[in-house]
């Protein structure tokens, strides 16, 4: 039997090389017709199946391979079974299978850094720091282990605890990109000159034009920063940016084109055809651009009883992806976004708020922030009309330059490394939100960063009414608010409400000039 998978692995991964992927693909399933619980080639089939655009079934065969190991099978690719689900927005499977398995196990031990890794991915942070106490003793020290342990503790707001084992991970591995960058984006004015100092020293270790290269100029650009050298700093965020820019090539054309193609969709309320069942809890989305105090709105609410948050969450993604057996990301991305609005938006809805439900705690109102779901606000309305939307706008040229300065992860928010990119793209956003708030100003609310942080007390109070909620005291203390935060504002979010962020783009009025011409000319 093995000498039969063996041959039929090697049969498959030649054709792969060679580009015949139908007939690796039968190779593959004949595996499995043989041995079900063959993880290699139950993966590379989740793999094929994404390529063919069917999403239900490289899903299925994610959580087939994560059944397979909880009943027994060959732990040897669990990280890879888990990468794979989080692939799908199944936070809760890969928690539920790391959780389950035996920590003594040598190659749950061997994949221990990579598994750590994916609990805090997942949003498990106890959970993931239990795990790595528990694996601790039994592994050789690892500075993937101890950036991870600094990550959980980031996001969990222990700042002195997460730099402190920032630092451990670089004296295990001094030219680590990934920890240089999270100490910059991290750390205050303190140590900046230390911190500025290795980086330097790294930048000769990697290609000029590399991706790590990428990440150490990110990481001088926020000490140059820090230290208010702004000529250097903007010199290294010039070069980083169009570096990215190199790898993306974000087309601001064809998004003029496709925002134009949204603003037609309209967010009108639907009346009579719309999908009128209730929802428990009731969905608040908070959105905007990145960066624009989505986090920061968010914190907020969460501190009133009658609301939890889930968290930057791609769970709409996934549901429209379900109903429509379609890799789905946003209505932006796509070459006809009204031909959904003719899909099952009673079944989105529905699929939706079943993980709305493993993700927020029992209370009346749940928080999904993630930005994104700006461009899919046809869709929501249309699915949830009871659902309600929260914007968040900010100045212009503060908007656009806080998105330049920010090294997005997975090539996320790819225009945000080119002016004309960044002009079109907040230039187009404030259209969209301009024309859908106008439409449906029962669902949708616009919210001024400038005004919150001006009149915190004021906004909130009227932001409570707008969603239905009871008045409450103590919400714009943040300090209150203990929950993790999982996103790039994860540090300077713990801060109490300030006003550090207005005119920040004005340090670079100069070299953000053409950027601004673009801008005013829209």
């Amino acid at each position: 039997m093995q000498q039969t998978l063996d041959h039929l692995w090697r049969t498959g991964q030649a054709l792969e090389a060679k580009g015949d992927l139908a007939t690796a693909q039968s190779s593959y399933q004949a595996i499995l017709d043989h041995e079900p619980r063959h993880i290699p080639a139950r993966l590379r089939l989740s793999r094929f199946a994404q390529f063919n655009d069917d999403y239900r079934g490289a899903r299925q065969h994610a959580l087939t391979a994560a059944d397979q190991i909880r009943s027994g099978a060959s732990t040897r690719l669990l990280a890879f079974v888990t990468q794979r689900l989080l692939d799908f927005s199944e936070e809760n499977e890969v928690a539920a299978l790391i959780l389950a398995t035996d920590w003594t196990d040598p190659e749950v031990l061997r994949q221990s850094p990579a598994l750590a890794q994916h609990l805090w991915l997942a949003g498990r942070f106890h959970d993931a720091l239990r795990f790595l106490d528990a694996v601790q003793s039994k592994v050789a020290e690892n500075a993937l282990l101890s950036f991870t342990r600094g990550n959980v503790l980031r996001y969990l707001g222990r700042a002195k605890d997460a730099t402190a084992h920032y630092l451990r991970a670089q004296a295990l591995q001094p030219h680590t990109v990934d920890v240089h960058w999270a100490l910059a984006t991290h750390g205050r004015r303190e140590g900046a000159s230390e911190r500025l100092a290795r980086i330097e020293a790294s930048q000769s270790r990697y290609a000029a034009d590399s991706l790590e290269q990428v990440h150490l100029l990110y990481a001088l650009f926020h000490e140059l920063d820090r230290l208010e050298q702004f000529d250097a700093a903007w010199k290294a965020l010039s070069r980083g940016s169009e570096l990215m820019h190199q790898r993306l090539k974000h087309n601001p054309a064809l998004d003029k084109q496709r925002i134009r193609a949204l603003q037609s969709l309209g967010c009108e309320p639907q009346g009579a055809n719309a999908a009128t069942y209730q929802f428990q809890p009731r969905p608040i989305f908070i959105v905007g651009l990145p960066r624009t105090g989505t986090t920061l709105l968010d914190r907020i609410l969460g501190n009133h009883g009658w609301v939890s948050s889930a968290g930057e969450r791609n769970d709409f993604a996934a549901a429209v992806s379900q109903a429509t057996n379609h890799f789905f990301g946003t209505l932006l991305d796509e070459e006809d976004p009204a031909a959904f609005l003719d899909i099952d938006l009673k079944a989105v809805g529905h699929a939706y708020q079943q993980r709305l439900r493993q993700h927020a705690s029992a209370t009346a109102y749940a928080i999904d922030k993630n930005p994104q779901n700006l461009f899919n606000l046809p869709l929501i309305i249309r699915a949830m009309p009871q659902a309600k939307i929260l914007v968040l706008v900010r100045d212009p040229m503060d908007a656009a330059f806080s998105n330049l300065k920010e090294l997005f992860q997975g090539g996320a928010y790819a225009y945000s490394y080119d002016f004309q990119s960044l002009a079109v793209r907040v230039s187009g956003v404030s259209r969209l939100i301009k024309g859908w708030s106008h439409q449906n100003p029962d669902a949708i609310r616009v919210i001024s960063y400038e005004t919150l942080v001006q009149a915190p007390e004021q906004t909130i109070a009227a932001t409570l009414d707008f969603l239905g909620l009871p008045a409450a005291t103590g919400l714009t203390d943040l300090s209150s608010n203990t929950s993790a935060v999982a996103t790039a504002s994860s540090s300077q979010v713990r801060d109490q409400i300030n006003q550090k962020g207005r005119g920040a783009w004005l340090r670079y009025a100069s070299q953000l000039a053409p950027l601004k011409a673009m801008m005013d000319n829209g």
